[in-house]
């Protein structure tokens, strides 16, 4: 039996648009155990994938870890799985010597400015062009003949999933499709935090009064652990009251609240891609990063910016810092914000 390995880790939102190359991979080798590596942090986006047989998962600062003693030791790991071919979504050179060092023959991946040298079979990644990032990533297995274009994503939900955002829906005795989920958080990453994703408590507390006075329907604000000052300071901010789930929900039981809702208002981050998955209303607020490489153009999930010029500078998986004091940020009113979310709701 063939062993594949595929090899991603990083945020949550990057395993979903790898998600449309998982389904190409298993098509391509659908007799083959399939195993996916990744970190720790996202080990969720690919919990109960019917394409994956494994998830092999390792504390993402072992991976960010660039150091040679740590891409060895990931190597020796690797090595005793004894994979025939892997599909590496990664362009850097350090993490293509981990798959070579673990002996694997066939090795599929992204080569950026010369990075392919350890790879044997190689396609260009395209950082922050407007093309959509999920079709980028099915290149690789276009590498070794896929010849598919279905590029929807995948996130798989349980039962237990399912019953959390039930339970939270009739505790606060509200109907499903009948509620907004609104995430203010976002930016933190394994690699690299870039609060400068986030639009800003202010002005998502004066878009929940805009909100609430055009529609009058339930506001439920979701997020990590880490994001709750945010969203209670959004929350303090707004006349109206709304539901702070924040760090009371996993990121699953928060997707299944977005699966159900009317809508999802939120920033560039992991949550804005479930309202691609289940095909759900949404608006994304995008500032450094760039919209046309992260959301399909497909009229449901939309996006809206300040559009000045210096904006995208988010490229690829690395910010560099801004020299505009986060004019792309500040400039976009709440006005604007809610007139694109008015526009989208009342189609």
């Amino acid at each position: 039996m063939q062993r594949i390995l595929i090899f991603r880790n990083q945020g949550i939102g990057d395993l979903m648009l790898i998600s449309p190359a998982m389904r190409a991979i298993r098509a391509l080798h659908p007799e083959a155990h399939i195993s996916v590596f990744v970190g720790d942090w996202s080990k969720a986006s690919v919990e109960g994938n019917p394409n994956i047989d494994e998830i092999i998962s390792y504390p993402d600062p072992w991976i960010q870890d660039r150091k040679p003693f740590r891409v060895f030791q990931l190597a020796r790991i690797v090595r005793k799985k004894k994979f025939n071919r892997v599909y590496i979504f990664h362009s850097h050179s350090i993490l293509h010597m981990i798959v070579k060092s673990a002996w694997i023959p066939e090795r599929y991946g992204f080569s950026f400015q010369g990075t392919g040298r350890f790879l044997t079979n190689t396609t260009e990644w395209e950082p922050n062009s407007s093309r959509y990032i999920a079709d980028n990533y099915l290149d690789i297995p276009r590498l070794a003949g896929y010849d598919g274009e279905d590029l929807s994503l995948d996130f798989f939900l349980s039962s237990e999933d399912e019953s959390a955002a039930a339970s939270i829906l009739a505790e606060h005795n509200i109907k499903s499709g009948n509620y907004l989920v609104i995430s203010p958080g976002g930016g933190i990453n394994p690699r690299q935090n870039v609060f400068e994703k986030r639009w800003g408590a202010e002005k998502f507390g004066q878009l929940f009064d805009l909100l609430n006075e055009e529609y009058g329907i339930p506001i439920l604000l979701t997020g990590a652990p880490a994001e709750k000052g945010i969203c209670r300071e959004a929350a303090n901010i707004a006349k109206t009251p709304v539901i702070d789930l924040c760090g009371e929900t996993d990121f699953k039981a928060s997707a299944a609240l977005v699966k159900n809702s009317r809508a999802l208002i939120c920033n560039d981050s992991a949550i804005m891609h479930t309202a691609v998955v289940f095909q759900v209303p949404s608006m994304a607020v995008f500032g450094p990063s760039n919209p046309l490489s992260l959301l399909p153009q497909n009229g449901l999930n939309r996006w809206v910016s300040a559009g000045l010029d210096c904006s995208p500078c988010y490229c690829n998986s690395i910010f560099s810092g801004c020299e505009h004091e986060l004019a792309c940020m500040k400039e976009l009113s709440a006005e604007k914000v809610f007139g694109a979310v008015k526009e989208l709701l009342n189609e």
